[in-house]
């Protein structure tokens, strides 16, 4: 079923939020559980993060969704503690109240790993319960020593690759020309993981802007993102077959866009690559780590925030050290990209 931007809210408004029901998964040793009314929200996370459902995980992380009017007698009387353009945070001890702009509210204890979140508008309602698990279940991975990189990450014949390319360069594309290739393998389209030396599968949905042809209908769905415009997503049924566990380290490679048509790869040097690195995993730039989840303040935390900062250059280090290095040029619309990231895996 396609479902069109507005449909959400069009469903779960006309009687199909119902009596309350839990999704878990297990995202590599930290579970999560959603509990809602909403049972379309539901379905989606479902197909979202449905490599990972575990219905008896036990759950590190524990939210509590609700199709509802939010409770704004709970903000605390307090001064900011943060304000970013999507919420004013208020922090009580370990427990943080996020206000999104008088749309939503959210209320977590870090301690506890444990929140709720309300909202009228069911759209944003999804967008939040998304955004937080993977908040949540990022910083956890990193203090545990496995971190997300912003890439497309592929395999072919055990050797793997990542793609670092910046939001919205074309990942996604560039992902589903290359899953044309009956030889390649997916670890993820937007954030692989890299945890003692190997490269972990994280699928999600696939996000494209714009229209997508050759999947089935069931598996596509039209989301209206707050700040970016709405995306097709491909549901994870469409390429479960295509996804491979894990793979060690063989080719980095930074993509660039260029003007002209066509398509080339080139090596470059560590210390070129390590730059664009720095931005993509120990930064973290683009990857979905709401900042209302991950800035907080007080020693422990800085300590907490260092310690993870540490961890991430090792890794990036050590990726580097197992990897060749590559400059990949991509010409407009040209499909033979994907044939050039394919000769970077060769034995």
């Amino acid at each position: 079923m396609s479902v069109a931007p507005g449909r959400l809210q069009a469903a779960e408004t006309t009687g199909l939020a119902r009596s309350e029901d839990t999704v878990g998964f297990d995202f590599y040793g930290v579970g999560l559980s959603v509990r809602s009314r909403a049972t379309l929200l539901l379905d989606y996370l479902s197909r979202d993060f449905g490599y990972f459902a575990h219905a008896r995980a036990a759950p590190t992380i524990k939210l509590a969704v609700h199709l509802d009017s939010p409770p704004w007698q709970r903000l605390p009387e307090r001064s900011a503690s943060l304000s970013t353009p999507n919420a004013v945070s208020f922090d009580d001890g370990p427990v943080r109240y996020n206000d999104y702009h008088g749309q939503a509210l959210a209320i977590y204890d870090f301690n506890r790993e444990e929140g709720e979140i309300w909202s009228e508008d069911p759209d944003l309602l999804y967008e939040l319960t998304y955004l937080t698990s993977l908040s949540r279940i990022g910083e956890i991975h990193d203090r545990r020593g496995i971190h997300r990189v912003h890439a497309l990450g592929i395999t072919v014949g055990g050797r793997g690759a990542l793609v670092l390319l910046p939001e919205g360069g074309g990942k996604s594309t560039l992902a589903l020309e290359l899953l044309k290739r009956s030889e390649v393998g997916l670890l993820s389209d937007d954030m692989p993981l890299i945890a003692r030396g190997r490269l972990l599968a994280f699928p999600t949905r696939i996000g494209i802007r714009g229209d997508v042809t050759g999947v089935a209908p069931e598996n596509l769905r039209v989301f209206p993102r707050r700040n970016h415009g709405p995306k097709t997503l491909i549901d994870l049924d469409h390429f479960r077959a295509r996804i491979v566990a894990e793979a060690r380290p063989h080719a980095l490679i930074v993509g660039v866009r260029q003007s002209g048509s066509h398509s080339w790869i080139e090596p470059i040097s560590r210390a070129r690559l390590l730059r664009s690195l720095t931005g993509n995993l120990i930064i973290g730039v683009g990857l979905p780590q709401v900042v209302e989840y991950f800035l907080r303040s007080g020693v422990r935390e800085v300590l907490r925030k260092a310690s993870i900062v540490r961890s991430r250059v090792t890794a990036s280090l050590g990726l580097l050290a197992r990897s060749k290095c590559y400059r990949l040029s991509l010409g407009r619309g040209d499909p033979a990209a994907a044939d050039a990231v394919l000769s970077a895996l060769a034995p």
